[in-house]
C-alpha cells in the first residue's frame, strides 16, 4: 500500500512555492522537498536571481574576479586606509606622534588586520617601545 493515508513515510504537508506561493506538494516519500510548484516558477526565480546578480555587478556591489585579485585589492585598500589614518594622526595636536615602522612591521600589522576583518581574530603584534 503506497497510499499516503497509510504510509508513515509519505509526505502529506504541502508547503508554498517560494516564487508564487501556491502549494508545492512533494511527489515522493523522501528526499529534498521541492521549492517550486513547477518548472515555470523555477525558471522565473532563476531569471530573477540572474538579473539581481547582473545589477549588483553593474553597480559594483560584487566583483567578477578571482579571489586572489580581490584579496590583493582589499590589501591595497587597507594599506591606503592605514596611510590616511596615520596622516590624520600626525596632524592632530595632542596625539602621540607615531613611530616609523619597518616594512616587515607594517606588513605584519596589515596581515593581522586582514585576518581580523576576515573573521579570524588574531593578536596584533606590538613593538617593545609601545604601540605603533
Amino acid at each position: 500500500m503506497d497510499d499516503a493515508a497509510t504510509d508513515p513515510d509519505a509526505r502529506t504537508d504541502a508547503h508554498p512555492c517560494v516564487w508564487c506561493g501556491k502549494p508545492a506538494a512533494a511527489a515522493g516519500k523522501r528526499g529534498t522537498r521541492p521549492k517550486y510548484c513547477g518548472q515555470t516558477c523555477r525558471q522565473r526565480a532563476y531569471e530573477a536571481r540572474r538579473e539581481r546578480r547582473r545589477t549588483a555587478a553593474a553597480l559594483g556591489l560584487i566583483a567578477d574576479t578571482d579571489p586572489a585579485e580581490r584579496a590583493e585589492r582589499a590589501a591595497a585598500a587597507l594599506a591606503d586606509a592605514a596611510r590616511v589614518l596615520l596622516e590624520i594622526a600626525c596632524t592632530r595636536p595632542g596625539l602621540p606622534q607615531p613611530v616609523a615602522l619597518s616594512a616587515a612591521e607594517s606588513t605584519g600589522i596589515l596581515e593581522a588586520l586582514l585576518r581580523v576583518t576576515s573573521g579570524r581574530p588574531t593578536a596584533v603584534p606590538l613593538r617593545a617601545d609601545g604601540p605603533p
